[in-house]
Parts: C-alpha cells; sequence; structure tokens
C-alpha cells in the first residue's frame, strides 16, 4: 500500500507539473480569463487544488487551521503568475512527500480525527484521505486541460499510463 500512494504523489505531481508547464505558456491575461468551471480562472483553479492539499496535509498532521487562515492561503490574487504559485506548492509537495515517507503501512489504514471549517469532528482513514487528494486533482487537471487546449497550450495525454510510460 506504502508504495502505491507513493507511485500515486508521483503521478500527480508529474501531471502537475504537465499543466504547469502549458499554464506558462499563457498570457497574463489567459491565465485571469474567467471560465464556467468549478473555479473562475487558470490561477484559481490551481489555486484551489493546492489549498485542498495544504487543508488535508494540515489535518492529517493534526494541525487544526480557523476559516480565516486559510482565507489567506485562498486568495488566488496573491500569484500573478504561474511560477509564483509553483513555486509555493513544490515547497508543499515536499512536505506532502515527507508526510507520507514517514508513515508505515499499518498507520496508513488507520482513521485519524480532525475539525472542518465548521469545526465539526470528523474522522477517515489516512490512505482514503491520500485517495482523496489523488482524485480532487484529477477532476481539476481535466478542466484545465481543456481551457488550456481551448486556448491552444494542450497539455497532452495526462493518463496515469501516460505517467508509466514516460
Amino acid at each position: 500500500m506504502k508504495a502505491y500512494i507513493e507511485q500515486l504523489l508521483d503521478y500527480n505531481y508529474w501531471a502537475n507539473g504537465l499543466i504547469m508547464k502549458y499554464a506558462e505558456k499563457l498570457t497574463p491575461e489567459q491565465f485571469l480569463q474567467e471560465h464556467s468551471y468549478s473555479q473562475s480562472s487558470v490561477r484559481d483553479i490551481l489555486a484551489h487544488v493546492m489549498l485542498a492539499e495544504r487543508l488535508w496535509l494540515d489535518r492529517m498532521r493534526g494541525k487544526f487551521r480557523v476559516l480565516d487562515e486559510y482565507k489567506k492561503f485562498s486568495r488566488p490574487d496573491r500569484y500573478t503568475t504561474v511560477k509564483a504559485l509553483y513555486g509555493e506548492w513544490f515547497d508543499l509537495e515536499l512536505q506532502l512527500r515527507e508526510f507520507q515517507s514517514k508513515m508505515s503501512e499499518k498507520q496508513l489504514l488507520e482513521d485519524f480525527k480532525y475539525l472542518r471549517s465548521d469545526e465539526s469532528e470528523m474522522e477517515d482513514r489516512y490512505v482514503d484521505v491520500f485517495t482523496q487528494l489523488f482524485f480532487h486533482g484529477m477532476q481539476h487537471r481535466a478542466e484545465l486541460a481543456m481551457i488550456l487546449t481551448n486556448l491552444g497550450h494542450s497539455p497532452g495525454n495526462l493518463d496515469y499510463s501516460a505517467y508509466l510510460r514516460a
């Protein structure tokens, strides 16, 4: 299980890297252009996915931040370029990988409790949270791939099998 989660982390960041590579080709106007997807722009979708990763990592670490603290991170206007966003995301990736690398097989299958932003208590297994992160990222990368393709910068094949053959 541990090796599989590590492989999915590798895939997740490989696919994110492809999206970032092609998002860097956008003009500043295209980066901020409004779309009718889950978030309003390429920048906002990227910031949303990064915020979700930060939120879940904090929860898994046993940290609770009040909603106001997360609002600071969720302000996509902090990112004027893809590079600015990617720099912060790379640091988060390293933290997530370090956290996961210290977990045992047994720990991955254990439950942990956390507080949601409304301060209600929840409980999930670590492996399920990692799985959520991967599928959440996939959903939004699909949106980003459509936007990028429509703007003339297709990231190409983001399939897991393409990652395995890369």
